[in-house]
């Protein structure tokens, strides 16, 4: 049987907090791979450095998102899952489609930016909840004081 773990904001922002670290690594990965294969060396603004940065203070951003569905909404979670990956595809297809089309450097560029979108849409909309909800990978008062 499932536990129910309060989920109260510093979880939140811990959860946050893991999956842009995770997802952070995970896009200097892409990044590195991607930059390698296609010979992109332009764009300088997405270096490992600025994802590391990034990543994780968004997510810290989103962490506080999780935490305002699930205390304001009665199915929260999924709904916080759904509306996340539907801004993920939403992006997606922003970048995908709009500005010079004809510029080969620039749809390098939009091809790297669609991978770290994609990274981030899928891990952020499933590893908060996962790390928020999970039973065991925070210390509560009780792991604190020692059970009485």
């Amino acid at each position: 049987m499932r536990t129910l773990v309060p989920i109260n904001f510093d979880r939140c922002i811990m959860g946050g907090l893991f999956t842009g670290i995770i997802a952070a690594v995970v896009a200097i990965v892409f990044n590195v791979i991607y930059r390698g294969s296609t010979n992109l060396i332009a764009f300088a603004v997405v270096m490992p450095i600025s994802i590391f940065t990034a990543f994780p203070f968004f997510n810290l951003g989103i962490g506080a998102l999780y935490f305002l569905f699930v205390h304001n909404h009665k199915k929260g979670a999924r709904t916080f899952i759904l509306v996340f990956l539907l801004a993920t595809v939403i992006s997606i297809v922003l970048t995908r489609y709009t500005g010079d089309r004809t510029d080969h450097l620039v749809d390098e560029f939009r091809g790297l930016v669609v991978g770290l979108e994609i990274i981030e849409g899928v891990l952020g909309a499933f590893l908060i909840p996962f790390f928020v909800n999970h039973p065991t990978l925070y210390l509560t008062d009780k792991d604190i004081r020692g059970e009485q």
